[in-house]
This record gives structure tokens, C-alpha cells and sequence, in this order.
């Protein structure tokens, strides 16, 4: 089983937000009832009133809302495998993968926020080859394909002490990332369009990115950038080995060291190129401004691909809330020799 739209299951965060509303609201039942004085006649005039009741209508409405906010996030199972060409163009995904993306100026970090949004962009696409490259000071290929749940696997457990040479080498990215598309293009098929996604804080020390660039627009390939942090600068955390923050990276001379993010390198990649350039902040990431960049391009049609399609099967969560909602409407909190006595007199 999957979920088509797993953000929404953050709202299965109301559940206990419920809950905890519901114990507040009869402990605030409980104070009022002390305060009209004295208890045997405070417990007779409530006497028709059944708390276990009250208790059963709050659970049937909590279990109703978890089973809602999990039918938005729209679970499929089963399905079948059909055989299916879609149009699509040969994009490469370089991140960075250097010390200075664990700063936290992004939440939850500059690094784990950019696989988040990838991932996120992905789900959008399809028929699109993605490869990927991983740098620091060297990189890490793997070749474009249209498996993008084995494209998420290849980063989602790697971090900046797995890269063999730390550093930030933007022009060996680049280069890396023009090789894979080039062996692409040795193979022939119809044309289509090339990109590559550069996402990175912008730090470079170690190559010339530009001219990579000049490389990438002579082949005709467009690089859309993405800077990552703030304009201002932001300290480095160090981790142990079980991934808890020790303090924060220092220079030689004992200070501490800030990663600033290189806007303007950016901007050049993305001109020489005629691609674009997106800041990620805090509070945007440009994902969505990035795929609509990514629609406009020219696409072809893949060789035929098995493709799964998964059956929907959020309406066996939603005809259970609606029932549940339906039986506490129409439960009565009153006791049941309460309502006999009425009934018969």
C-alpha cells in the first residue's frame, strides 16, 4: 500500500489535538460541577446524564476525524501493471552533499529539505529519465532512469560524511552531470530536452563551474539553479556518530565558520545557459515554480516502460467516519432508565 498525497497525513496531528480538547473540556465540566456545592444534589440533578455516554460520543468523533485526515491522504493498493510511452525530456538532479548543507537556516536542515522538495517533485513527473549526482569535493553518479522510487533511494540515506572528499566542487558536478547526459545522446533516439537541477548553497572551492557552464550551453543544455540559505550566513553544525549536534564547525584560527550562500554564481550558471535560478528559504522552496520551468520544455516519447497502477481505496475509510459521525449524532448522552421513565409516564 501507498499514499498518493502523504503530506495530508500530517493531519492525523489533530487526533490528539482532539483529544486533548475533549479532556480539557470535561475536566472544565467536572470544576463547574464542583462549584455549585453541595455533591449528592449536584450527582441527582445530573443523574440522567450518562458520562460513559458523553466519553463514547467523543471517541466515535476522534476515530472518525483519524479515519478522514488518512482518506485525504489517498491510500492505493493492489493494482495491476500495464505497459505504457510517455513523453518525457533527460534531467539530471545534482545536490550538494557538503558540510555547509547541514546548516539549519532551512528547516529541518539545508540538506534534508532539498531531498524532501525532490521527492515532492518528482511525484509530479512522469516519463521524465532522471539520473543524479552527488557532490562534495567528488562525485557520485547514477545513471537517468524513469525507476524514480529506486532515483529516492539512491540519496535518502546518504549524508555529507559519506562523500569521499569534502569540499564543494560545483564544476565537477556540472561536469559529471553533462557526462551522463552526453552517453544519452550517444544512443540516438528522437531529440528532447537536456536539463540539469543544481541545487546546492552556492560555496564553490574547488572547480569552475562557469566554465562548465559554457560547456552546458554550447550542447544546448539548460541548467536551472536552486540556492539554498540565507543571504546571510549560517553557522555549520558537527555531529557525533549517533547524529546528535556536538557544536559547530571552526576555522584554524579558532572561529567559527559561516556558510553564506553565492547567489550571484548561481545567477551566471543559470543565464549562460538560458535556464533559471530559484532561492529556497525558510518559508518557500520553489518546487512548484521549478516543475512549471520544467513543463515548457520539449519532450519525446521513452521506449514502452511497466508502469503500476494502483486502485483507490480511501472511500473504505470514509463510509466508516461517515457511519461513525452518523451514530454519535444520534446517541443520546441521557441514561437508559432515564429515557424508559419518560417514555412510560
Amino acid at each position: 500500500m501507498r499514499f498518493a498525497n502523504p503530506h495530508a497525513l500530517w493531519l492525523l496531528l489533530t487526533v490528539p489535538v482532539a483529544v486533548f480538547a475533549y479532556v480539557l473540556a470535561f475536566a472544565r465540566r467536572r470544576r463547574l460541577l464542583a462549584r455549585l456545592g453541595d455533591a449528592p444534589l449536584v450527582a441527582k440533578m445530573t443523574a440522567e446524564v450518562s458520562l460513559p455516554r458523553k466519553h463514547a460520543r467523543a471517541a466515535l468523533v476522534v476515530l472518525a476525524l483519524a479515519l478522514v485526515a488518512t482518506a485525504l491522504a489517498r491510500p492505493q493498493a493492489g493494482g495491476r501493471a500495464r505497459l505504457t510511452k510517455e513523453p518525457g525530456l533527460d534531467m539530471v538532479v545534482a545536490l550538494d552533499f557538503s558540510r555547509s548543507m547541514l546548516a539549519k537556516d532551512v528547516y529541518p536542515s539545508r540538506l534534508e529539505r532539498a531531498k524532501r522538495e525532490l521527492e515532492h517533485l518528482m511525484d509530479g513527473l512522469a516519463g521524465d529519465r532522471i539520473g543524479l549526482v552527488a557532490f562534495a569535493g567528488e562525485t557520485l553518479s547514477y545513471p537517468p532512469t524513469t525507476d524514480y522510487a529506486a532515483v529516492k533511494l539512491f540519496w535518502r540515506d546518504m549524508y555529507p560524511w559519506d562523500m569521499p572528499v569534502g569540499g564543494t566542487a560545483i564544476g565537477q558536478a556540472m561536469h559529471a552531470s553533462l557526462e551522463l547526459l552526453t552517453r544519452l545522446r550517444a544512443h540516438g533516439g528522437p531529440s528532447r530536452a537536456q536539463v540539469i537541477l543544481l541545487l546546492t548553497d552556492g560555496e564553490d572551492t574547488d572547480s569552475e563551474p562557469l566554465a562548465e557552464a559554457d560547456e552546458a550551453s554550447k550542447l544546448g543544455v539548460k541548467v536551472f539553479t536552486v540556492g539554498i540559505g540565507s543571504r546571510s550566513g549560517e553557522l555549520i553544525p558537527e555531529y557525533d556518530e549517533t547524529g546528535n549536534v556536538t557544536g559547530y564547525v571552526k576555522d584554524a584560527d579558532g572561529k567559527y565558520v559561516t556558510s553564506r550562500l553565492a547567489e550571484d554564481m548561481l545567477q551566471q550558471i543559470a543565464q549562460k545557459t538560458a535556464g533559471e535560478y530559484f532561492h529556497a528559504d525558510p518559508k518557500r522552496f520553489g518546487v512548484d515554480e521549478i516543475a512549471r520551468a520544467l513543463a515548457g520544455l520539449k519532450r519525446s516519447e521513452n521506449e514502452a516502460r511497466v508502469v503500476k497502477q494502483y486502485d483507490e481505496i480511501f472511500e473504505l475509510l470514509v463510509l466508516p467516519a461517515f457511519l461513525l459521525l452518523v451514530g454519535e449524532a444520534c446517541m443520546s448522552e441521557r441514561r437508559r432508565r432515564a429515557a424508559r421513565a419518560e417514555a412510560t409516564s
